[in-house]
């Protein structure tokens, strides 16, 4: 019997073609909603955003920056990844390691600076691993609502 890991569920990841557009339908559809300022994320190719959709749950719309991006073969199929927030991305990667693949770490200004890692599952989704308390994260989001 496997024991539970330490995840907690964070966000929804959707690519858009265009950020401000998807912003306007997604807060258009679902109401006033809180929302982060984008981010540039240089080392992924992306810029992104986070919309508060239920206390600690978020929508994060991502859209290319660079041309070829990582994310150009989800611009059709828009929702691709789920992110978990951990407090040990090391420890996750290695509990997860013997049925996902784990792809390069990075560090992400979405979130503060903090390591972050995809993971493809054998269905091939991707998963999100942020090594980041969901405290440290409401605080750092409020720090950086937008408009």
């Amino acid at each position: 019997m496997s024991l539970p890991l330490p995840l907690t569920f964070h966000h929804v990841g959707c690519a858009v073609k265009d950020l401000e557009g998807g912003l306007a339908t997604y807060v258009g559809a679902l109401g006033p909603r809180r929302r982060s300022r984008v981010f540039d994320i240089s080392t992924q190719g992306v810029r992104v955003c986070f919309v508060e959709i239920g206390p600690g749950s978020y929508l994060e719309l991502i859209q290319a920056s660079a041309t070829p991006s990582p994310i150009d073969r989800y611009a059709k199929t828009g929702f691709y990844h789920l992110c978990f927030l951990v407090d040990d991305l090391g420890a996750v990667t290695g509990a997860l390691a013997g049925g996902f693949v784990a792809l390069p770490p990075f560090a992400s200004e979405a979130f503060d600076g903090r390591r972050c890692q995809f993971l493809l599952t054998p269905e091939s989704h991707l998963v999100e691993l942020a090594e980041m308390t969901p405290p440290a994260f409401a605080a750092f989001f409020g720090a950086s609502l937008g408009a």
